[in-house]
């Protein structure tokens, strides 16, 4: 592993488990094992290692996320395999993202609240990149392929629940397949099972 990679990874861990202002410099250098003028060849602020931090991480999900609903061939298979996939990162069984800790995204932005800062636009766009993931999806299915203005309503939908779902894991250190249950997720949906 290069030495870049072995900085973001590090710094990845710490900030998703400990939050970014509770993390500092020589933690991560600690951590590493780089020297801080390694670290500093790579990433010229904190807020640079964040943003690499950030785009790893959307990647990571993001790539994660596209296998889990692969192949889901209607709306209800989608918001089935979106929110089984969710339940099993929460129950920390999916070992690409590591423990639950929440959404490191959202725990980013929390810490970050100016909308305009580089750090909460890399945030947003990852969730409008999960958004386009979910859109697309559903776009793809026989029920929704030539109803663009429904999709992108149901990804909504489907979003908005999976944002509940991955916070309410989070400050109740609880699991909830609640919104595992086909029937409900019909309803919800206002679609045929």
């Amino acid at each position: 592993m290069d030495k870049r990679t072995q900085i973001i990874n590090t710094a990845l861990s710490a900030f998703y488990q400990k939050g970014i202002h509770a993390v500092g410099i020589n933690e991560i250098l600690k951590g590493s094992g780089v020297a801080k003028k390694t670290l500093y060849n790579h990433f010229v602020s904190k807020d640079e290692l964040i943003c690499a931090c950030l785009e790893v991480r959307d990647q990571r999900f993001n790539t994660w996320l596209s296998k889990q609903i692969a192949g889901s061939t209607t709306p209800l298979d989608v918001a089935c395999a979106l929110f089984g996939a969710i339940a099993t990162w929460i129950d920390n069984k999916a070992p690409e993202l590591g423990n639950f800790n929440g959404c490191f995204f959202i725990n980013t932005a929390a810490e970050y609240p100016v909308p305009d800062h580089p750090i909460a636009l890399q945030c947003a766009a990852h969730k409008q990149a999960v958004l386009t993931l979910l859109i697309d999806t559903l776009s793809q299915t026989a029920q929704l392929q030539n109803q663009p203005a429904k999709a992108a309503q149901l990804a909504q939908l489907l979003m908005t629940l999976k944002e509940g779902m991955i916070c309410q894991a989070r400050v109740t250190h609880t699991t909830n397949h609640f919104l595992q249950n086909p029937e409900l997720l019909c309803q919800l949906m206002n679609v045929q099972p």
